[in-house]
């Protein structure tokens, strides 16, 4: 078998059909031809006896033992023979010593009907052809464990490590499930998650390195083991991950972030016209990250760069008032003329200040509404420098009449 993957077990069926028949020569697996109407009737007369309920090896075959005549027309599944005495026992690296005595386990089908490998053996065959060293998954699989264990011994091969890691829990404390916040991977990119902090997160769910919160791939990778693993459930916390994400952004380049926003603009009726024609995409993402958790929040606190101001007529009322009329006129007529720089733009609007009487709020409100549509922005100089003296001027001055 090829060492690069993908790798996609319904490309991989010739070999698992290879082993079920090797195995069927040597006498590890056998056709059985109950149906499962009959193994349900089965079941439920075990329940109903307080027993537990399994299949009872009707079609084994065992010395001296008469099998049925198998029914006509009827394509039977494959079992394994599994032993029936003794123990399976295994050292599990999160969860110590496990032991399983066969007498629990029946015999497990290993191929349907229509000769179609399943899963608990098709995973066996490709540890042994991988030469899996260490089995790393969550501990709802504890119960498959001796299965796989006793096929991979019929081949004669030892089993690698097994480490079955305790279940992650929703932030209500039950089984994560797509019924109970559970989301793909892909739903948290489309959420404006960054991969780093996704994987960062992840690796501290369950295990941990000292007090370390943040790491990057590189450092889990060299840090990490099998006995730092916790025994105990690890609970979902989504205002963790937004904590790392933010964390995340503010280091990231801006002009990634400026390519992973752009998605998120066509959701908000953005389109590449309005792209070229607003500011410089970058220098927004720049101002807009320190503030952000998730790089859809950027791209929403940025079309503001991106759209015509439609500021509420409550809003304009209360804020572009008589008094500050005058001020706004002079604040437009002294941004024609001054340096645009974030300096100049600040040193404009004390200067207005000053002459008018008036406090940063009474002007940088209306200021806001008028050029950006909302009174809630990173600070006024930085955010008019990157709107542009034409659109400023042109704004203030058009609300002005």
């Amino acid at each position: 078998m090829s060492t690069k993957g993908p790798f996609y077990q319904m490309q991989n069926m010739d070999r698992y059909r290879e082993v079920l028949q090797q195995m069927s020569e040597a006498g590890l697996v056998y056709p059985c031809y109950m149906s499962t109407e009959e193994l349900d009737a089965l079941r439920e007369r075990q329940r109903e006896a307080g027993e537990k309920p399994r299949y009872d090896g009707t079609w084994r075959p065992e010395p001296g033992k008469v099998l049925p005549e198998p029914p006509a027309g009827v394509q039977p599944v494959l079992r394994f023979r599994n032993p029936l005495t003794g123990v399976v026992a295994w050292d599990d690296a999160v969860k110590g010593r496990i032991e399983i005595s066969n007498e629990e386990l029946d015999d497990l089908v290993v191929a349907r009907p229509d000769g179609t490998p399943m899963y608990n053996f098709c995973v066996v065959v490709d540890d042994l052809d991988m030469r899996i060293t260490h089995v790393i998954r969550g501990d709802d699989h504890v119960n498959n464990t001796p299965r796989q264990i006793n096929i991979l011994r019929a081949l004669g091969a030892e089993p690698p490590v097994y480490a079955h890691l305790p279940t992650v829990l929703n932030e209500q404390g039950e089984k994560m499930s797509k019924r109970h916040g559970a989301m793909s991977v892909m739903a948290y990119r489309d959420a404006g998650f960054l991969p780093e902090a996704v994987v960062n997160y992840l690796a501290r769910l369950g295990w941990s390195h000292g007090d370390a919160e943040i790491f990057s791939r590189e450092q889990f990778v060299e840090w990490f083991d099998l006995e730092h693993l916790g025994k105990s459930p690890a609970q979902y916390d989504h205002d963790k991950l937004s904590w790392l994400n933010a964390h995340y952004i503010k280091e990231a380049d801006n002009a990634r972030l400026a390519e992973l926003v752009k998605p998120f603009f066509a959701e908000l009726g953005i389109d590449e016209a309005a792209l070229a024609q607003g500011a410089d995409l970058t220098s927004v993402v720049g101002l807009l990250k320190d503030r952000a958790s998730t790089v859809k929040e950027i791209a929403e606190n940025a079309a503001m760069f991106y759209r015509t101001p439609a500021p509420e007529a409550e809003a304009l009322t209360q804020h572009v008032t008589d008094v500050v009329r005058p001020a706004l006129a002079d604040l437009a007529a002294g941004l024609k003329t001054a340096e645009w720089t974030k300096e100049a733009i600040a040193a404009t609007l004390k200067a207005t200040l000053g002459a008018h009487k008036l406090k940063m709020p009474q002007l940088a409100m209306p200021v806001r509404l008028l050029v950006a549509g909302t009174t809630h922005t990173p600070s006024i100089d930085s955010v008019l420098m990157l709107f542009g003296r034409d659109v400023v001027v042109g704004r203030i001055e058009k609300a002005l009449g």
